[in-house]
């Protein structure tokens, strides 16, 4: 199956979850993302060609679910690491910012891990659990909510694992 990573605002394709999803997952797409949305939307609509696993951290969380909303064809599933749809920095989004992440969901038919740190300070577990109950199907969402802070450094062994799983589920059923 093919896999992706889409990384956070103070991340890149040479970040540490970049690096370790590269040892295991050697043909992963890393693409360097910009900070702006609409330019890492617009780089996913050109180069996003065939339906991926895609991991997306914190901005990049963000960027798959509005990429999944617009394009589920090109989902085989996702592992949402701390995903940016609310905050506790209001400087990171202005108001019309905020009404988008309000309105955010996962996309029925794609199968989802969702990571969250208790000890976040950058996400809400509030805003992700919220993110979680408007989603059309919110009881197929796997979501762990870990002892963890907005890294998740301490649970890269739970993302290496959910990618697994979800790649296990896709060959099952086919």
């Amino acid at each position: 199956m093919d896999i992706c990573f889409f990384h956070g605002l103070d991340s890149s394709p040479q970040g540490t979850k970049s690096k370790l999803l590269r040892r295991h997952y050697p043909e992963i797409w890393i693409p360097a993302l910009p900070p702006i949305m609409e330019a890492r939307l617009d780089i996913l609509e050109r180069e996003m060609n065939r339906p991926m696993l895609v991991v997306g951290s914190s901005l990049g969380g963000l960027t798959a679910l509005l990429f999944a909303m617009r394009n589920p064809q090109w989902f085989r599933g996702m592992v949402l690491l701390a995903p940016a749809v609310g905050t506790s920095r209001p400087e990171l989004f202005d108001a019309s910012q905020v009404k988008v992440l309000e309105t955010v969901y996962i996309p029925e038919g794609i199968p989802t891990t969702v990571i969250a740190g208790i000890r976040d300070d950058v996400i809400p577990i509030s805003a992700i659990r919220a993110m979680i109950a408007r989603s059309p199907a919110p009881n197929r969402i796997t979501v762990h909510e870990v002892d963890d802070d907005h890294n998740l450094h301490q649970s890269l062994d739970l993302m290496l694992q959910s990618i697994r799983e979800i790649i296990l589920f896709r060959k099952q059923v086919g």
